[in-house]
């Protein structure tokens, strides 16, 4: 167990040595969740994305294997409302 002093902003300071172990950087995205008892922090996980040349998507399209409409079908089920 760990005492810190919340700043005046609401912030507190994770202990140097606790977030080494959990591999928290500065600007590292950190979970906050609301106990009956306290305040749960831990981090968050991301997910990079990455940007795909026409070819590669191309080459993705071809070897497409969903039947005729399948492939419409699932892009109007998952549409942005």
């Amino acid at each position: 167990m760990e005492t810190v002093i919340i700043g005046e902003r609401g912030q507190v300071t994770i202990p140097k040595r606790w977030r080494d172990k959990l591999g928290m950087k500065p600007k590292s995205p950190v979970m906050l969740e609301l106990r009956e008892n306290g305040i749960l922090i831990k981090p968050s996980v991301t997910v990079t994305l990455r940007e795909f040349s026409e070819d590669f998507i191309a080459e993705i399209e071809k070897a497409d294997t969903l039947r005729k409409g399948e492939k419409a079908e699932i892009l109007r089920k998952w549409k942005r409302k």
